[in-house]
């Protein structure tokens, strides 16, 4: 064995006979790395990992290269740092005082794992077990999913046989993380659930805040503040906190989420930074829930294949069926994202299951997001959802638009939506470009035809907008489109009706035709028939 470091509780970082079983042939040779790169503790408290392939022998620098080609991260580098790696203590002031209660309930921690690298496999657990106080750990499983790597088999078993508390479900044929999962759960026992990806790591003091959260409430599905990992050289990146706390929210037509920041509504409703925040959807990499609550909310949809909508239909059914989904600021993991290769399969799958999703829980709406009606791919038996939706007598999806996240945007569903035609030359509209082809974000007159960039959208933020580009005002006399901002400004609109057309109203100016009928311009407002626009309106705002 040979000594490579020591983590922050002094443990010294051996590598022993169990752990060099785990070495694959794609892993580093770690004693000539160390000396070449000359490493100290690398990785320590989240740092980065900076590898100078010029300096590596050949057969080494080729063996980093591929790891990242083969796995879409550095498994070569993750062999570098400690399983037990120190992480930086980032909670909010006033946390550490906040959960102290001894009597929380026991939690599962479910991992489904396929063909994970080791060392990242193992990080996880060990940030588990390092930073969560013992009597709060019942169990952690490992759900392996018929993974073909040979040393996620026996070597495996015999290193986590250290652990008294950690498991192994092998799958006989590959599930999926979706039904993984559930089989993960059906074989834990405690009050409390936690589903984690097997590329996280855990900062100390993660998991009290969680199962407090639900001790105090069994119909709140609670996640923590989620980092970043960065998946080339293992860096811990911290993410917002406070007033820049990452939101989940929906996205149509696919029903993935994105980051929002916290809505103004919502920072009036807390009267401290560590106060739980409500989310309008979840990242499906960390999840704490009741295990009653879970099985009242009829778990996932079985239905649902490998991966993908499981956590907007957890979303979704919690908020609308009585429950809630809250972030619980001082609870923290990092995440390891990384890119998915893209297959037909895959597509097909996401898109299979996106329409389960759509037909049990969106009602009218979900015209609006993909394969709804089954045309790109069968999304078989609903019945049971259906079912199950009646009998917890959820509400209609109107509730989570007009409670949960009114500001939800919806292409094809904004206040007025849909083509902007000029009253004057009615042949032509609003259309956002190609800025890849025009080498412009210049908002353009265009024939009209009414798809695509010319499919405009009001929101509940008086953004006027396509996709994730809004309206901006900001460029006088210019009529530009910007990525979307979310902080009002320049692309705050007002739609002024006269009669059947509308103005576009913004700071005091208004989208015109120049008067050579050429070009778009901005310019003070007047009740000329070139300022003037027909657009749709399709409802009434969902917030006065």
């Amino acid at each position: 064995m040979y000594k490579i470091g020591t983590n922050r509780n002094g443990l010294s970082r051996e590598l022993t006979d169990p752990l060099l079983r785990l070495h694959s042939p794609g892993d580093p040779n770690v004693k000539l790395v160390f000396t070449v790169m000359k490493l100290m503790n690398p990785g320590v408290n989240g740092t980065a990992v900076i590898l100078d392939l010029k300096k590596l022998p050949k057969e080494e620098a080729e063996k980093l290269q591929r790891s990242f080609e083969e796995r879409e991260y550095s498994s070569y580098t993750s062999s570098l740092i400690p399983l037990q790696r120190s992480l930086p203590d980032v909670r909010l002031q006033g946390c550490h005082t906040l959960y102290s209660d001894p009597n929380l309930p026991e939690t599962s921690v479910i991992i489904v794992f396929y063909n994970e690298h080791w060392s990242v496999l193992l990080r996880t657990v060990h940030s588990i077990m390092d930073n969560t106080p013992p009597h709060l750990i019942k169990e952690v499983i490992l759900v392996d999913d018929a993974s073909t790597d040979e040393v996620l088999k026996e070597p495996l078993k015999e290193y986590v046989s250290r652990f008294s508390k950690v498991q192994i479900v092998r799958a006989e044929s590959r599930q999926g993380l979706i039904r993984a999962r559930m089989m993960g759960f059906e074989q834990s026992t405690a009050p409390v659930a936690v589903f984690m990806d097997a590329h996280c790591e855990c900062f100390p003091g993660w998991l009290e805040p969680l199962v407090t959260r639900i001790a105090e409430n069994q119909s709140i599905v609670a996640t923590p503040n989620i980092h970043g990992v960065d998946p080339k050289n293992f860096k811990i990146n911290e993410w917002g906190q406070g007033r820049r706390l990452g939101i989940p929210v929906l996205t149509f037509p696919n029903l993935l989420f994105s980051w929002s920041l916290m809505s103004e509504r919502e920072r009036k409703k807390r009267r401290r930074e560590t106060d739980p925040v409500r989310s309008p959807a979840m990242v499906g990499c960390v999840i704490a829930v009741s295990r009653s609550w879970f099985k009242k909310l009829g778990m996932f949809d079985p239905g649902l294949e490998i991966w993908g909508g499981e956590n907007a239909e957890l979303s979704i059914k919690t908020w609308l069926c009585g429950g809630g989904l809250e972030i619980i600021p001082c609870s923290n993991v990092a995440h390891m994202y990384h890119p998915h290769r893209p297959s037909d399969e895959n597509r097909i799958r996401y898109m299979r299951n996106l329409a389960r999703v759509a037909n049990v829980w969106l009602d009218k709406f979900k015209h609006f997001t993909d394969n709804y009606d089954g045309s790109l791919a069968d999304y078989g038996d609903i019945s049971d959802r259906i079912a199950l939706r009646d009998s917890l007598k959820c509400h209609p999806f109107e509730f989570y638009l007009t409670h949960v996240n009114p500001d939800q945007v919806i292409p094809g569903d904004g206040i007025y939506t849909g083509a902007v035609r000029n009253a004057e030359m009615t042949t032509l509209c609003l259309d956002a470009g190609d800025r890849a082809q025009e080498g412009s974000n210049k908002v353009l007159l265009y024939s009209c035809h009414g798809q695509g960039n010319q499919r405009w959208e009001l929101t509940e933020h008086h953004e006027i907008r396509v996709g994730g580009e809004c309206l901006d005002s900001g460029s006088e006399p210019d009529v530009v489109w910007k990525a979307c901002h979310g902080q009002s400004g320049n692309q705050e609109w007002h739609v002024v009706r006269l009669d059947e057309h509308v103005f576009l109203q913004s700071n005091g100016y208004c989208v015109g035709v120049t008067k050579d009928k050429s070009a778009l311009v901005l310019e003070k407002c007047q009740k000329s028939k070139l300022q003037m626009w027909t657009w749709k309106q399709n409802r009434k705002p969902r917030m006065s």
